[in-house]
């Protein structure tokens, strides 16, 4: 086993594979490392490209074999895979709720500590908010209230910080007995 096997191994057990989809002989993941990284996989003839720098055979593109082998992935039939393999994964997530909160959680934790320009926690509280319409978690809301502390505490002037907070306080007013 060489280095970047074990260290996609390792990716792997820390849960920094956010999502494998499988799309014919194809897989397709994205993984949270220095930056979130999105990796492309043939099953068949093990040819392999990753966004990282080093571009293929690396630790993400192993972490995502290795969640694969583990049965951590959804499969899908729709060809849009091939051109936005997130595309597919928001509309599994929007279809499995309990899966999505968990998805969108740890993406949006991701953001809320690595995303120096606040634009894509943002972008993700909107996403959470739409998942929280669909189908209203109290542990999903109480998550997203400590998520946002943390990025109202770099972004308080924003403007959008203060359209996100009033969002959630909706959600506390029509909730607000089970919350």
């Amino acid at each position: 086993m060489n280095n970047a096997e074990k260290k996609g191994k390792q990716y792997f057990k820390k849960g920094k594979v956010l999502w494998v989809l499988k799309y014919e002989d194809r897989l397709y993941g994205k993984v949270l490392g220095t930056y979130p990284y999105y990796v492309e996989v043939s099953i068949k003839s093990g040819k392999n490209r990753c966004t990282c720098p080093i571009g293929k055979d690396c630790k993400h593109v192993f972490a995502v074999l290795e969640a694969f082998e583990n049965g951590r992935y959804f499969k899908t039939s729709n060809p849009l895979a091939e051109l936005s393999p997130q595309a597919v994964v928001d509309e599994i997530i929007f279809e499995n709720p309990g899966i999505g909160r968990s998805i969108i959680l740890k993406e949006l934790t991701y953001y809320v500590n690595h995303d120096e320009s606040g634009s894509e926690a943002a972008r993700l509280f909107r996403k959470a908010l739409s998942l929280l319409r669909t189908e209203f978690s109290k542990e999903f809301y109480e998550s997203l209230l400590i998520q946002f502390e943390e990025f109202k505490k770099v972004f308080y002037d924003y403007g959008l910080t203060e359209k996100l907070e009033r969002e959630l306080e909706k959600f506390k007013c029509s909730f607000g007995s089970s919350i």
